[in-house]
Order: C-alpha cells, then structure tokens, then sequence
C-alpha cells in the first residue's frame, strides 16, 4: 500500500465536507459565549443586581405573608426576571451558536455526519483514539484549564479574603455587589484562556482534518481516472470538441506543436502550451487526402512534422478533435515533443553559427582590401633596378652600332 504523502485534491475536500469532515473547535463556541456573556454582565449587570436585590427584600418580606400570598408575589417576581435576563441571555448565546457554526462550517447540512456507523462501534478503533494525538491535547486543555482558574481562584481569596469575613456585617446588596464584581474578573480570566486556547485547538483541528484527508499517488489517479466518466468532464470535453470543429483546417494547423503522420495516410494536430493547456490537446486530424493537406499546412506554417506510425495510429483509434491524450500515450507524446524541442533548439543553435561565419567572412574580405591597397617598397626597389639594366643595355647596342675607325 503506497504511503499517503499528496496533499488532498479539492474534490477529496469537498468529498469530505459532504460527509461532515470540516475543521471546527468547539473551543471557539466557547469563547464567543462566554464573552458574549461577560459583555451581556457589563451591560446589564446593574438591572440584574437591582432585581436580585429586590427578590431578596421580596422574599424578607414574604416571610410576614400568608402562604398563599407570599408564593404570587413570588412567582410574579421570578417570572419577570426569568423572562428578562434568563431568556434574553439564553436567545443572544443561541444566536452567536448558530452564527460560529456557520463561520466555521459554512451552511453545510451533512446527514451522513449523524448516521449511524459500524467504525463508531468498533471497540479497536475505540481503544486506538484513547492514546490518540488528539485525545492527549485534549487532556493538557483540560488540566492547563484547571490550573488557570485554580490559581485565579487562589489569588483572589488571598487578595479579597480580609474583605470577605466582613460581608456578614453588611447589607444584603453589598456582599451581592461583590459577588456579582468576582464574578465578572473570574468570567473574564476564563474568556481570556479559552480564547488562546481557541486558536490552538482550531489549528489542532485543521492539521488532524489534513492529516487524514492525505492521499497517495494511487488515490490521485484513481480519482483522475473516475472523474474522466463524470457528467462535467464530458460536457467539457464536448465543449472542446465544438469549438475545435467550429475553427477552420488551417486555423487548427497553425496553433498546433507538431503534427504526427503515418506517413501520408494519418496525420493528427497536437497543442500543448505549459500555461493553457494542462495535457497535450488533438486539433485536428485527417485521414489520405485530408492528412496530405494537414501536411503541405503544416510545412507552409513551419510546422515541425514527426513521422511516428504507431503513435499516429493510436490517436485517430483513441481521441476526437478537442480530446485531451489518453494517459496511456503520455510517455510516447512527450517523446515527440521532446525531439520537437530539441530540433528546434539545433536549428537556432545552426542560426547563431551561420551569423558567426558571415561575420568571420566579412572581416576577411575587408582585411584582403586593406592588404591590395598597401605598396611593397621591395617590389619598387626590384622595379628600379630593371629599368636601369635596360638603360645599360640599350646604351651598349648603341656603341656597337656606331662605326669604328681604323
């Protein structure tokens, strides 16, 4: 079994949303309710001390009642204050429940998530999670919780103790007044640390949720090779297909890479761009006399050809013009293009040397015009002394041709 090093592909993810899969702290629920909830204290804290000091004194009164009198007055009082506090409390934490879910999760409805599972019951997989990664973070929040109200705790009996043995001797809504001032710096601690907690357990999550949702190189062909017969891909694929054939011969020609022929009776259009397209395309093919004029086009657009009869063979039996290839021909596609690529290179290398040569060739013929206008000074010297022997000899016939006396 291959190792599940890939990250997940995007359907995996939402494969895995449908299911119920998505990264969630239920820390962060926490963190908004109880801030909501110290905000709600702040803000109607002096209402709420006011109806508790009025219930107290309501209930010191109805001591002096009769039963029946002193449990309406009552009842009145609780109700109204229920209503109030209790129920307006109770509304705003179950609105901002609501509102964090659909943050974290969107509006995701997953039945799967709430069906019953046979992996639920099983007490192996059971027994596994209680060592989990998971479980052990869970348990140092928990204690690390502990320890963060403990010591709260302990520095506020130690710094408001003294205050606290003087509460009998006052009034009734002064020791409430303190209690409900404890309060509020108790919930605020507690909203403070489940908020760093929040972030950590909400990264916790996410990590775990990638973790499982890794996949293997068998996995991600698996869930190429499925998603070729889904609906979309074939739409897509037919999409192609017509605005391929609605593009003129010459068109398709001219925007292809190279053009595999068998060796006149076959010839097929391929396209692949690094930036458009994410696997070599067909364009175009054509069998006797249309492979001919796909040819002579692509020889007139420079088209590199490559004569590859098995190849070509297989492309007109496996595509239709707007197909991407077959993953069974990618090793012999990328070949051709490949040598495609390396022609191409050659030729602009033989370019750079033909540039090189008729520089070289220029420069000769330039120093040879220099060397033809210079005079040698032995040549001239060499000139001069054969005009003199002529001289000479010219005089000396002159002498034998004069006559002698005797």
């Amino acid at each position: 079994m291959s190792e599940k090093t890939e990250q997940p592909t995007q359907k995996r993810i939402e494969d895995a949303r449908k299911e119920g899969q998505v990264a969630k702290s239920q820390e962060i629920n926490a963190t908004v309710q109880l801030t909501l909830t110290l905000l709600w204290l702040i803000a109607e804290g002096p209402d709420l001390y006011d109806a508790l000091a009025k219930l107290i004194d309501y209930t010191v009164d109805a001591t002096n009642l009769s039963l029946e009198a002193a449990t309406v007055v009552l009842t009145e009082h609780v109700v109204s204050l229920t209503m109030r506090f209790v129920f307006g409390l109770g509304g705003l934490l179950a609105l901002s429940l609501t509102l964090t879910g659909l943050v974290q999760s969107g509006f995701l409805f997953a039945p799967k998530a709430i069906q019953p599972s046979a992996k639920r019951l099983n007490p192996l997989a059971n027994a596994k999670q209680l060592v989990s990664i998971t479980k052990l973070f869970e348990l140092g929040k928990m204690l690390a919780k502990v320890a963060v109200l403990g010591i709260t705790f302990a520095y506020m009996i130690m710094r408001f103790g003294p205050s606290f043995a003087t509460l009998p001797q006052a009034q009734p809504s002064a020791g409430l007044a303190v209690c409900v001032q404890l309060a509020q710096w108790m919930w605020a601690v507690l909203a403070g640390m489940t908020a760093v907690f929040a972030v950590a357990d909400y990264g916790m999550q996410y990590y775990q949720l990638r973790k499982q949702l890794m996949m293997s190189h068998d996995d991600i062909k698996q869930e190429h090779k499925n998603a070729e017969g889904s609906d979309e891909i074939k739409n897509r694929r037919r999409e192609l297909q017509q605005e391929v054939q609605s593009g003129s011969l010459a068109g398709n020609v001219a925007k292809s890479s190279v053009v595999v022929r068998n060796p006149t009776h076959i010839a097929v259009c391929l396209r692949y761009e690094e930036d458009e397209t994410p696997l070599p395309q067909v364009l175009e093919y054509g069998r006797d006399a249309r492979a001919r004029q796909i040819v002579a086009l692509a020889e007139q657009f420079e088209i590199p050809v490559v004569e590859n009869v098995p190849l070509a063979r297989a492309l007109i039996a496996s595509t239709q013009p707007g197909d991407y290839i077959p993953e069974a021909l990618f090793t012999a596609v990328a070949h051709v293009l490949q040598l495609v690529r390396a022609r191409l290179d050659d030729a602009d290398a033989g370019e750079d040397d033909e540039d090189d040569d008729e520089d070289e060739d220029k420069g000769e013929d330039a120093r040879g015009e220099g060397d033809a206008g210079e005079v040698d000074p032995d040549a001239h010297h060499d000139n001069d002394n054969d005009n003199e022997s002529d001289t000479d000899r010219d005089d000396k016939e002159a002498a034998d041709a004069r006559p002698r006396t005797p």
